[in-house]
């Protein structure tokens, strides 16, 4: 076998070695980096927060779990998300509070799509609260909104 003949295997065997190398990363290239915030949340029980803003009372004080788009969060603190509900208003997911603060937060930069598990209420804002809820960089509160204190969110961010 000549020099220029065994060079020229070894060359074919490292570019098929490199392009089958780069088809397999392509494949098995992991999803999204998946964010938790709280408790861990099972998303196989998961309802749409449009379903569930359609009809509120029938979930009032139960532990639900719901996915939805971020639309909006808390731009002070990180201490509330709201979910989108297509042609409803927001649901606004709050962490709990504790002695010391909050039990966590959330990045006040944090998109995409999450899935929370909490205790679902509709609640009556007065004034004062509608105006800190602005402030806090809400869009205009409705005087009643669905709540969900939130045990746990798991978030799959934007790309």
């Amino acid at each position: 076998m000549s020099a220029r003949f065994r060079l020229c295997c070894l060359s074919a065997l490292l570019l098929g070695s490199v392009i089958l190398g780069a088809c397999q990363s392509e494949s098995t290239a992991p999803d999204a980096p998946v964010q938790t915030y709280g408790a861990s949340v099972d998303t196989a029980s998961a309802r749409t927060a449009a379903e569930v803003a359609a009809e509120p009372s029938a979930l009032d004080g139960a532990t639900v779990t719901v996915r939805g788009r971020i639309s909006t969060v808390c731009q002070k603190k990180g201490c509330w998300l709201a979910l989108e509900t297509g042609t409803a208003t927001p649901i606004r997911v709050l962490v709990p509070r504790t002695d010391d603060g909050y039990e966590f937060t959330v990045p006040i930069t944090l998109t995409g799509r999450a899935t929370v598990t909490g205790t679902l209420q509709t609640v009556e804002l007065d004034p004062a609260t509608q105006k800190h809820l602005e402030q806090d960089g809400a869009a205009p509160a409705q005087a009643q909104e669905v709540q969900i204190a939130a045990t746990g969110i798991r978030v799959v961010p934007d790309a």
